[in-house]
C-alpha cells in the first residue's frame, strides 16, 4: 500500500520561551506556534480569526503579516503571572 506517515511531533516550548514570544507587541504565525503550542497551519487559522475580531471590534489591522499580542493572549486565555512563576522555578531547577 501506500507510505505511512510519521506522526506530527510539535515542539514543546517552555514558560521562559513563551514569554520571551510574548514580549513582542505584534505576533506572527512563528510567535502564535510558540505561544499556543500549535502546529504553523493552526497558528495562521488562529492569526484570521484574530483578526476578524478585531475587525469586529471595529478596528484595522495594519499588516496582515501580523496581530496585536494582546488579542492574542486573550485568544489562548493565558495567566501571565502563572507563566512567569513557572519561568522562576525552571531557572531554580537549571
Amino acid at each position: 500500500m501506500g507510505k505511512e506517515r510519521k506522526p506530527r511531533t510539535i515542539k514543546k516550548y517552555t514558560a521562559s520561551e513563551q514569554l520571551n514570544a510574548m514580549a513582542s507587541q505584534w505576533a506572527d504565525n512563528k510567535a502564535i506556534c510558540i505561544i499556543g503550542g500549535v502546529g504553523s497551519t493552526k497558528a495562521i487559522k488562529i492569526k484570521k480569526e484574530i483578526i476578524n475580531q478585531i475587525e469586529n471590534d471595529g478596528y484595522r489591522v495594519p499588516r496582515q503579516s501580523v496581530v496585536p499580542m494582546r488579542y492574542v493572549i486573550d485568544y489562548f486565555g493565558i495567566d501571565i503571572n502563572y507563566l512567569k512563576r513557572l519561568a522562576k522555578l525552571e531557572k531554580i531547577e537549571e
